[in-house]
């Protein structure tokens, strides 16, 4: 469950006493040192980037949602049909599953050298195995103080 509160206060001790009782409540984590990962690609969700090695990755609408469709769902086999209907929403037996193709090919053509990130399963698919080389990075409950002060 994701959820945003603004406090809103010319008082910073009140906002900062507030924000004290809701982490004991246990509604908002406490705040830890970030983990630091070298990972070769992070994928964010909520503002639709790809990072690849710390530089932005150019991905259209459709090869972000394969991408993040793969690596959401790792460590089995996407057909190709499965994954039209996920990311393209197709539902046919007419519509091509080379289109598939393309597009992975497409995107692994993007990640250079972590291209092998996306496994292909002869005659059958694409895998993403889990490892530490990619990360899906949704942020985490979020807790904003709004302090606006006079002048």
């Amino acid at each position: 469950m994701r959820f945003s509160i603004t406090i809103d206060t010319e008082d910073e001790d009140t906002a900062l006493r507030l924000l004290g009782a809701l982490r004991d409540a246990g509604l908002v984590p406490a705040v830890e040192a970030a983990e630091v990962e070298d990972v070769d690609v992070r994928i964010l969700p909520d503002t639709r980037q790809v990072l690849l090695h710390e530089s932005a990755v150019e991905l259209t609408r459709l090869e972000f949602e394969l991408l993040l469709h793969l690596c959401e769902n790792t460590d089995r086999v996407h057909r190709r049909r499965e994954l039209l209907a996920a990311v393209w929403g197709v539902n046919d037996d007419y519509s091509g599953a080379r289109t598939v193709d393309v597009h992975v090919r497409r995107v692994r053509q993007k990640l250079g050298d972590a291209a092998d990130v996306i496994q292909t399963v002869r005659g059958v698919g694409y895998l993403v195995a889990s490892s530490s080389r990619f990360r899906v990075e949704r942020p985490p409950n979020v807790v904003r103080l709004a302090d606006r002060r006079a002048g």
